[in-house]
Formats: structure tokens, sequence, C-alpha cells
């Protein structure tokens, strides 16, 4: 990305869904809350002055909803919006207005997460396209993982695989294993998408490093790589990967 900073707005105009949205973004590194909003006319002119990359929208608001809140800010590009209503009722017409997602309250953590993470594919994506065609390589060529004292330097294509621990992530690397202090979300956006891709909520494999996709029940897959591990493959990862595998 062009930075790895997210700028988010949350406009809801109930108390405690904005708290709840609030604290489930400034849990993550890669996020900026810019704004907070509780009706459609603020959120209209924070999004004139703030240009988020994602908006946190509610659908049914006093004085102005969520869908007019998009028809005043029509000239704004907002490259990610998820909507978050207790209704169901309006999703068909969120997504014609090109939701990024669409949240029903309550909602947990995992289905937060999800959301989230369609939405930094969605910023990714647009920030590729407005990139500058002669930008410099941003995408990570090596890792410096401190060691017992000892700095190693892992060049990414000796890298199969990474996966989550807390906060940290382990760096799979010629049969050797390496903790680095970043989250897994954060590192996806340094890492060439064209190169890596997210498989699961807590993996990310070099794509030159599958070996094959086996089918399992119910339409699940698992990977196998090289090395001989064998990961679980999400169905919200399975098109992308396919796609860098050249199998669509």
């Amino acid at each position: 990305m062009t930075s790895s900073r997210l700028r988010a707005l949350v406009v809801d105009d109930e108390p405690l869904a904005r708290r709840t949205l609030c604290e489930l973004l400034e849990r993550e590194r890669d996020v900026e809350l810019v704004g907070v909003c509780r009706d459609g006319p603020s959120a209209t002119e924070a999004i004139r002055s703030g240009r988020p990359d994602l908006l946190f929208l509610d659908v049914q608001m006093p004085e102005l909803d969520g869908f007019g809140v998009l028809r005043a800010v029509r000239d704004i590009h907002v490259p990610a919006v998820v909507f978050v209503t207790a209704f169901g009722e309006h999703a068909v017409r969120a997504f014609d207005e090109e939701a990024t997602d669409y949240l029903v309250k309550p909602f947990d953590d995992d289905r937060f997460g999800r959301a989230l993470d369609r939405a930094r594919a969605r910023i990714e994506a647009a920030r590729r396209e407005t990139a500058p065609e002669q930008e410099p390589n941003r995408w990570l060529e090596r890792f410096a993982v401190d060691c017992a004292g000892r700095i190693s330097i892992i060049p990414v294509d000796t890298v199969q695989w990474i996966e989550a621990q807390d906060y940290y992530v382990q760096i799979h690397a010629e049969g050797k294993e390496h903790l680095l202090r970043e989250s897994l979300r954060n590192l996806e956006t340094r890492l060439d998408p064209r190169r890596f891709a997210r498989v699961h909520r807590s993996a990310i494999v070099n794509v030159g490093c599958v070996k094959q996709l086996r089918r399992r029940t119910h339409g699940e897959y698992a990977l196998l790589l090289e090395d001989g591990t064998e990961l679980k493959l999400s169905r919200t990862h399975r098109d992308q990967l396919q796609l860098l595998l050249g199998m669509r």
C-alpha cells in the first residue's frame, strides 16, 4: 500500500454501536480512527473534510440516512463502505451501492474481522489503481529478525508461509521458524499480493510454494506446500488463490 494506515470514519446514531466499533478499530495497528459521527449531516461534512479510506455507516439515522449520506458525497471517492445496521432488509440496496460488506447488529468479533479484511482488500485494490506507474518497489524484499541478540536477514523469496501467533507472526523459511513482532494483517499489506496470498484468517502462503489443492468434504479445500505442510484454505480466500495459481 502507499500507506499502511487505513483512515476510518464511524457513523452511527446509537452510542453503544459507536463505542463498539471504535473499540474494535482501535485494536487494529493499521487503522487510524479519524472521526466519529452520530448523524448524516455531520458524516457528510466529515467525509468531505477528512477523505477517509473506510466508512462504517449506519443505515437508519435521523435527518439523513446512510444512503442519503452516500448520495451527498458522490463526488468524494471512499474506497470501502461497510454498512452497519440492525435491519437485514437493506442488504440488496447496500450492495447496489457497491458496499464492501453489510454487518447486521449484533455481530461478533470474528464477523467484524472478516468485514475489515474485505475492506482492506478493497482499499488495496483502489490504491494500486491510483498508484503512479513509476512508483518504486514498495513490497518487502527481506525480513530482519532479532533472535538472542543476533539479527537474521531472511529474503522474502525463501519464505514458504507465515502464520499468526498472537501479537507476532511465525515465518517459515528453508526449514526454520522465526518470530517477528508484527500482526499478520499489517504484514499482509507489505507483501507483494502477486506472490503472497491469505489462505486463512491466520495464514499467508508464498504462492510459488503451493504444490497441490486437495478437496475435502462439504466443498472445503486444503493446501499442500512443497515442504509437506498442509494448511486449511478458507472459502473467503479460495477465489483469490485460484486466480493467482492460474486456475481461473
